[in-house]
């Protein structure tokens, strides 16, 4: 339907460069959409060890891009080594919006349908690891959970930050603009974003609707006080616009 989010308001977090499609797409829906940046993607030196990682590129048996960033960032960095991508080397991606970046440089990408690292370590191909070489190219902050369950499983994995994720500055003087009405969602799609969205909202960062894209995620809104909590099937937008809509059509009811 096309308004089937009319009248809500939505708080869009995500970065400058990403906020654009899914801004667009709520609209589509009906909703009225605000933007506040609360993640800047900082871009890391890749030096010493990990430049010899990328210079190692066609030793690993897979290389792990943990979202669009480190995919946007990992190709970058790799084609300054490696002009043509090794031949035959899978990529293992995170989520849809990773692996069509990946496709799009002509890599053959393996995605699970879930769109997390349990939903990777959960992939055929890494149940049985004993022996594997596996890079992973991510933030500075990315989670053990992958790298530390692959090396019990017997492989060697070796992890190289491309970016580090800072609040905006000019988050804050944003905030003061928007912050009269609250919004009734606010979308949040990492950690990062909710710990610098509690920073700027102080006591009211669980007032709104919380819109999260993990169950991760949700714990941590919840464990902070939040009471209204939607959990989206995936990151991009008609997974977060379906979960807004099924509420919605549920007689806004139905909070997870």
């Amino acid at each position: 339907m096309a308004n089937e989010l009319a009248g809500l308001s939505i708080l869009n977090t995500r970065p400058v460069a990403q906020a654009g499609a899914l801004s667009h797409s709520l609209r589509e829906a009906g909703a009225e959409v605000l933007e506040l940046p609360l993640i800047e993607i900082e871009p890391l030196p890749v030096t010493g060890p990990e430049r010899q990682c990328l210079l190692d590129l066609d030793r690993y048996d897979y290389v792990f891009f943990v979202s669009a960033n480190a995919a946007r960032l990992g190709l970058e960095a790799i084609a300054d080594y490696w002009p043509q991508w090794p031949h035959q080397l899978p990529a293992l991606a995170v989520g849809r919006a990773t692996a069509a970046l990946l496709e799009l440089a002509g890599l053959s990408v393996i995605c699970p349908a879930q769109e997390d690292s349990e939903g990777v370590l959960a992939l055929p191909e890494l149940l049985e690891a004993t022996g594997l070489r596996v890079l992973v190219l991510r933030g500075e902050e990315g989670r053990e959970l992958l790298p530390d369950t692959l090396r019990t499983r017997g492989a060697r994995v070796d992890v190289v930050p491309l970016y580090r994720r800072v609040l905006p500055a000019l988050a804050a003087t944003l905030w003061k603009d928007l912050r009269e009405p609250l919004p009734d969602w606010v979308l949040l799609s990492s950690p990062a974003a909710w710990r610098h969205w509690q920073q700027l909202a102080g006591s009211e960062a669980t007032v709104p609707g919380l819109l999260v894209v993990s169950s991760r995620l949700l714990e941590a809104v919840r464990a902070a006080g939040a009471q209204k909590t939607l959990l989206a099937a995936g990151a991009d937008a008609e997974a977060l616009k379906a979960c807004l809509s099924r509420w919605r059509t549920s007689g806004e009811r139905a909070i997870q």
